[in-house]
């Protein structure tokens, strides 16, 4: 297989052709043949009708077609086995920056005077008081926390990107690729993270609370799901990243919605569970009625980090598969891979 450095062309959405059996080239497409092609609308994606595998072709992680829930989690799985030294690399340098940075947050600002927005009770009687320093290092962890997840769900998506079609993927050149865009890839982020929930902040103060802004909310969070896959691998920009999420949802919101949600549990689960062993000394000394010690912090913050790192890229890698799933399903993307793929295959070695 050639060392194709480039991704494969994602920037240009198509519908099926029209005249599905003479699509040019497509019919030389290994484990491809002509055939009826499904009802229109048969699994309630537009765009859909017009082809139909002979068979499973799997050039990659996942095969070249609309993929089932099982398929998207194990094609996760199967990048990061493939492909160990970029994706736990990036995330191992990206977690102990983060981590360091969080720490510096902390110890700069929850010693910081100001306001008390909280006091909470202690069990040797004294009381627990929060500033507005300590708040505002809260705050500025969690914006950390989402632009250096944002630089690793770039690096992801540029391996899923190729592992999907077979191709080798050149980690100098997937540095580089997102290097060149991380501020614009973070920004895109931290929007699709961010605006689902704006209408809690707006409304959780207003006359009317905040029940009916879980909703909206919600809402927002499915159809901003593949925004980041959009913008890395269409390279696209900020805002057209943001409204080609909102399109490719557009007609299976609630398959998108609950594939996303099962990524999350999944992860979820999984870092709780790794998180155990690095917690029980903090939860001693807590439970003990004293403050966690130095070495309770060393070990909580260390073990936050290999958490992170082992659970992030699988999530980033879940998303970018959903992305890809909806293309396939909308615009017949399928087949452009599969030629893509061949193209890969039938190139001469370089020397």
């Amino acid at each position: 297989m050639s060392d194709v450095a480039e991704t494969p062309e994602w920037a240009q959405p198509s519908a099926p052709p029209s005249d599905w059996q003479n699509a040019p080239g497509w019919q030389n497409a290994p484990g491809w043949q002509p055939q009826q092609p499904p009802t229109p609308g048969w699994d309630g994606a537009p765009g859909w009708q017009g082809y139909a595998p002979r068979a499973d072709y799997k050039p990659g992680v996942v095969p070249l077609r609309p993929l089932s829930v099982g398929e998207i989690l194990d094609g996760g799985f199967a990048t990061i086995r493939r492909n160990p030294r970029i994706v736990f690399g990036s995330a191992f340098a990206l977690a102990a920056v983060l981590e360091l940075v969080r720490l510096g947050l902390g110890a700069a600002l929850s010693n910081v005077g100001g306001a008390v927005t909280s006091s909470l009770p202690r069990q040797d009687g004294s009381r627990l008081v929060i500033t507005s320093g300590g708040v505002t290092a809260v705050v500025l962890s969690y914006v950390a926390s989402a632009i250096f997840s944002a630089l690793l769900a770039g690096v992801v998506t540029e391996v899923v990107g190729k592992a999907v079609v077979g191709h080798r993927v050149e980690g100098r050149a997937v540095l580089s690729s997102v290097g060149r865009r991380w501020w614009r890839l973070a920004l895109v982020s931290v929007l699709a993270g961010a605006l689902p929930f704006l209408p809690v902040l707006f409304l959780i103060a207003g006359p009317v609370g905040i029940i009916p802004a879980i909703p909206l909310a919600l809402y927002l969070w499915g159809k901003l799901t593949v925004a980041v896959p959009a913008f890395v691998l269409e390279r696209t920009g900020v805002g057209a990243a943001i409204s080609r999420s909102w399109r490719l949802v557009r007609g299976a919101f609630w398959r998108t919605w609950g594939l996303r949600a099962l990524a999350y549990v999944i992860v979820a689960i999984a870092g709780g569970v790794l998180s155990i062993p690095f917690g029980i000394s903090t939860f001693n000394d807590l439970n003990g009625g004293s403050s966690p010690s130095t070495g309770s912090i060393a070990l909580s913050t260390i073990g936050g980090g290999i958490v992170w790192m082992l659970t992030e890229p699988l999530l980033a890698a879940a998303v970018t598969l959903i992305y890809i799933d909806r293309r396939m399903r909308a615009e017949g993307l399928d087949i452009q891979l599969a030629q893509a793929a061949r193209q890969a295959a039938d190139a001469p070695p370089a020397a």
